[in-house]
């Protein structure tokens, strides 16, 4: 029994990161049970749906409500900010989260498809462009970085129209993979492989002024 309560931590912490507190995890959890029950609530003229729709429809919730909380933490930004793990990884998950096709799937019930569907593809193209912007921008203004970009996805959404069948979709899903696993949330830490904390991040400058054997300002 204790192995496997051993086994689930270890594959737990690789999810959220080694060293999550309680809060981290409670937040993680609460939020993505949250999501499964109070997502297909959230449809204002709901259309009827089949079972497995509204199971599709609460498996995203859970995985975007909790991701959003959870790839904001400290421990989460620590693990996937990690000097081994770096932009090329941290990209391919973004760019592995297809959800928007997954709801333009689940919209067509709707009516007006390719509305839905050129919802989808511009949503992704933002996704994986923004992505690529914000890993491009120095470490230390990153996370300011990706909130903007956050917000620049959430009013295309807008702009576009909301998912009918999930109005709360671009939120969660550009504050869990801009603003949380891009960017790095407003957490500025770095970590060693273990994803314990190495030291807050700095400006590089500072970083070079250090290499180079000087004492940074305000130090």
């Amino acid at each position: 029994m204790g192995r496997a309560v051993d086994l689930l931590s270890s594959r737990w912490g690789r999810v959220v990161g080694p060293g999550a507190g309680a809060v981290e995890n409670l937040g993680s959890v609460g939020l993505g049970l949250a999501g499964a029950v109070l997502a297909p609530r959230s449809v204002r003229s709901p259309v009827r749906r089949s079972a497995a729709v509204d199971t599709v429809v609460r498996v995203l919730a859970a995985d975007l409500w909790g991701g959003a909380w959870c790839n904001n933490t400290p421990a989460a930004v620590r693990w996937y900010h990690r000097p081994e793990h770096g932009a090329r990884q941290r990209l391919a998950f973004c760019a592995a989260h297809l959800h928007p096709f997954v709801l333009a799937l689940l919209d067509g019930s709707h009516g007006g498809r390719s509305t839905h569907w050129r919802r989808a593809g511009a949503e992704y193209a933002y996704l994986v462009l923004a992505a690529v912007a914000v890993e491009g921008t120095p470490a230390a203004v990153r996370p300011v970085v990706g909130v903007v970009a956050t917000a620049g996805g959430v009013v295309l959404d807008r702009a576009l129209g909301a998912s009918p069948s999930a109005p709360w979709f671009a939120p969660a899903y550009f504050t869990k993979l801009i603003a949380g696993h891009a960017a790095g949330g407003a957490w500025p830490v770095t970590a060693d492989r273990n994803g314990r904390v190495r030291a807050v991040r700095r400006l590089d400058r500072t970083r070079s002024v250090r290499r180079a054997g000087r004492r940074p300002p305000g130090a």
